[in-house]
């Protein structure tokens, strides 16, 4: 069975992701003030909107090389192309050169990495001495990255951390699109060669900042998940929902949201629960993907969901669509949009049954050109997964807590 390793996030050329990122000055702020508490930080660097995904700085060798690789919380290894390199997609960035690191090793196809059962699927078609990878991307598996697997020594910005031995993807050839912003991809999904899980974290969290944002926020690794009371609230913080997180062996490396459905001015959408992912539809389920801006939904539940907002657009000034956009308007100030909630099984042992994140407008309308707002949300007709998009998280810190296997969502932390 072939792996769908992220869904949209490494789509690295999307369908739509109309572009309005432009340079920005970098300028480093903190992202945790009042909220969660974590008792020991363990690391952290800048994370940064960039062409409408999010990318972070990887400092790799002796001496330090800088590569910028685009944040992917469903891929199971992080990569970056290297050189010597004669089948590379073009880049804007130079290439990560091995033959000037006193401390790059390749790994043999009979090393303990290369045998890991969980990584059959990204490892198997390793031949001879070199361990060798295939990462695939995209709802229909059009881009892959070729490579082999090394080591090296890593250093994340900010944190004084240096860890040796670093199991990272040397790309060396690739299929179809990918963006050429970056020179990879860093890794946050589940399985044992995920950041995180080298970092030997308990946690980690992040804050999708608009993209239009000329500063970024932080991506930070805990050494204990967030602090709970006797009840199971998090420490500290009166401005958090806590979600379920689930596997599908399926999807081995992502992270699943046990989703509820999806409510408009009040109303519960007529969605069945199969769609979510229940019962046998061992295809289906929903995720996060803060490689795409818009929230996908499959054609059963997007079908709904038109049907309603037809119902209720008509005071609206409608434009035409942009793509797989298909409710835009004039940014007219006499529009009023829906409400619209998403709700959860609640991750917490103390209250009610099921949570809601409620969208406020700049998470609920997508802006693709000035003058023109869009419903951030589009059918996904390639796969059965839910994919929540950025647009939709901007403002909200996200933090995985890997111990409980819960996501908290903390509203305005950025």
């Amino acid at each position: 069975m072939n792996i769908l390793i992220t869904y949209f996030c490494c789509i690295i050329l999307s369908t739509l992701e109309l572009s309005h990122s432009a340079s920005r000055s970098i300028i480093s702020i903190p992202l945790y003030q009042k909220g969660i508490q974590h008792p020991q930080k363990e690391a952290t660097t800048d994370i940064y909107p960039i062409d409408n995904a999010y990318a972070i700085f990887l400092w790799i060798g002796t001496p330090v090389q800088i590569v910028l690789v685009m944040v992917d919380i469903g891929s199971p290894i992080s990569w970056s192309q290297c050189d010597p390199c004669n089948s590379c997609y073009p880049m804007q960035r130079p290439t990560f050169n091995t033959r000037a690191s006193s401390t790059f090793r390749e790994l043999g196809s009979y090393s303990d990495t290369c045998l890991i059962p969980m990584m059959r699927e990204v490892f198997g078609n390793s031949t001879g001495w070199s361990c060798r990878y295939n990462v695939k991307y995209g709802a229909s598996h059009q881009s892959h990255s070729f490579g082999l697997m090394v080591t090296d020594t890593l250093n994340l910005e900010h944190s004084g951390i240096e860890v040796k031995n670093f199991i990272i993807g040397c790309g060396d050839s690739y299929e179809g699109p990918f963006r050429t912003q970056f020179s990879g991809v860093l890794g946050l999904g589940r399985g044992p060669l995920s950041l995180q899980s080298q970092l030997k974290a308990k946690a980690f969290s992040f804050c999708p900042v608009s993209q239009r944002s000329d500063k970024p926020s932080s991506l930070e690794f805990y050494d204990t998940p967030p602090e709970m009371d006797q009840h199971g609230v998090v420490v500290g913080d009166n401005t958090s929902i806590m979600v379920a997180l689930t596997e599908n062996s399926g999807y081995p490396f992502l992270y699943f949201l046990q989703f509820v459905g999806i409510s408009v001015d009040g109303f519960m959408l007529d969605i069945q629960s199969r769609v979510w992912g229940y019962g046998l539809n061992y295809d289906g389920g929903v995720i996060i993907d803060i490689g795409t801006m818009l929230t996908y939904l499959p054609t059963d539940a997007y079908s709904v969901f038109r049907s309603e907002i037809l119902r209720t657009d008509h005071n609206r000034t409608k434009t035409s669509g942009y793509e797989v956009l298909e409710f835009c308007y004039k940014d007219d100030s006499s529009n009023v949009f829906p409400s619209i909630e998403l709700h959860f099984q609640n991750g917490n042992i103390a209250g009610q049954n099921f949570v809601s994140y409620k969208l406020n407008n700049n998470q609920l309308l997508f802006i693709p050109e000035e003058g023109i707002v869009c419903l951030s949300f589009a059918e996904g007709k390639s796969s059965a997964l839910t994919v929540i998009g950025s647009n939709q998280l901007q403002g909200t810190l996200l933090t995985y807590d890997l111990v409980n296997q819960i996501l908290v969502l903390t509203f305005n932390k950025c």
